[in-house]
């Protein structure tokens, strides 16, 4: 299983993080997402976005994946969020990854990228709303919404 840190990827394009992929030889991942806020220290609402984020991150990978887990770090705690996962098709978890960094850094160079990240993200949350899809990280969604209630 190859590891690979999220935001080491940030200034990568997307036929260097495939390129990247390929040289691995790998079918199987764990990626991990820092966390940047730590509550209590941190505003509720902030720990909330970033658990958002990491929700629909998880999601994006679960679409392609043949074998995906996740864990479910404390908001207390600076554990990063990590998602394991295996597949074949490098073209969708370059195009993936590439996607969600660029969504979740705010590329400014690539804004239609940006507004495409932030617009999925919503069409995720109400289709979640509406009963439409039940998402992959539910360990994730109780700790947001419990920050979001707090």
């Amino acid at each position: 299983m190859h590891t690979i840190n999220l935001f080491e990827f940030s200034d990568y394009e997307y036929k260097d993080i495939y390129a990247y992929l390929m040289l691995q030889n790998e079918t199987s991942f764990r990626i991990t997402m820092p966390k940047h806020f730590i509550a209590p220290q941190e505003d509720k609402y902030m720990i909330a976005t970033e658990y958002y984020d990491a929700i629909y991150f998880g999601q994006k990978l679960s679409e392609f994946s043949h074998d995906f887990c996740y864990n479910v770090p404390s908001e207390y705690s600076a554990s990063p969020f990590v998602y394991e996962l295996s597949t074949t098709d490098m073209e969708k978890l370059a195009e993936t990854l590439f996607y969600l960094i660029r969504g979740i850094i705010f590329d400014s160079e690539n804004t239609d990228l940006v507004e495409k990240y932030w617009d999925d993200k919503d069409s995720f949350w109400d289709q979640y709303c509406n009963d439409k899809i039940e998402p992959a990280c539910q360990g994730l969604l109780y700790i947001m919404e419990k920050n979001i209630q707090d």
